[in-house]
């Protein structure tokens, strides 16, 4: 087994510094770092092999050598350390204007996920599989309750969420709702009157009929015909 601190370098200049073992010296391994993933074109790569250690000694040399590196112009080392997540101001997803890059990649029109023919891609991919059983529990859906009482959309946040329907109904993303000679299955029928039967009842305090909230409200109590 061959262990060793490596050097992955770009046409750009740009390197990365890492760790492997493996048994084929040979095996075109170029690193996992997220910078290297990002790199479509692996051609443009090429690594070489900066010392051979024990694998006792292959973290403490990482270490070291990323510790000479790290900060220098070109180097895409993220961590101070040969584990872990990019963290402190090394991380380039911390700069306010990669971050604005980021947020228009995701909100934006860039997003793939807001094309029609990705959309659909996604619905096909999903056809068939058997889904979670997992239910929320009823304290998870009090907390939720708690959380958005109180909460408004403010004029500003209604206007966007506006715009942003309007243009999804102008490029096909959403579809009105055209209900012209469309019907409910069997089905659908039965499971609705199922449904309509478990609802709580009411009584009117004039007519003493009971009826589901909804009626209850719009026609019952002080609306109620035998209260006059």
């Amino acid at each position: 087994m061959y262990h060793f601190i490596y050097k992955t370098t770009h046409d750009s200049g740009k390197y990365y510094v890492g760790r492997h073992s493996t048994k084929n010296i040979d095996d075109g391994y170029l690193g996992s770092g997220k910078w290297i993933r990002s790199i479509k074109d692996k051609s443009s790569l090429k690594r070489e092999i900066l010392k051979f250690c024990s694998e006792d000694e292959l973290h403490i040399e990482e270490t070291k050598i990323i510790s000479e590196n790290i900060g220098q112009l070109n180097c895409m080392n993220f961590n101070n350390s040969s584990i872990g997540f990019s963290s402190g101001e090394l991380n380039p997803n911390k700069d306010p204007d990669r971050k604005k890059i980021l947020r228009e990649r995701i909100l934006g029109e860039k997003n793939p996920a807001k094309r029609i023919d990705v959309r659909k891609k996604m619905s096909e991919s999903q056809k068939g599989k058997i889904r979670s059983k997992w239910t929320m529990s009823d304290e998870g859906k009090r907390n939720i309750s708690e959380s958005r009482k109180g909460l408004k959309i403010s004029d500003e946040g209604r206007k966007k969420l506006s715009e942003s329907r309007l243009k999804d109904y102008a490029n096909g993303v959403r579809k009105p709702h055209n209900k012209s000679g469309w019907k409910h299955s069997e089905e659908s029928k039965k499971n609705q009157s199922i449904l309509a039967k478990q609802r709580p009842k009411y009584k009117c305090i004039h007519c003493n009929k009971e009826v589901d909230l909804g009626n209850l409200n719009r026609w019952h109590n002080n609306k109620c015909k035998l209260g006059y």
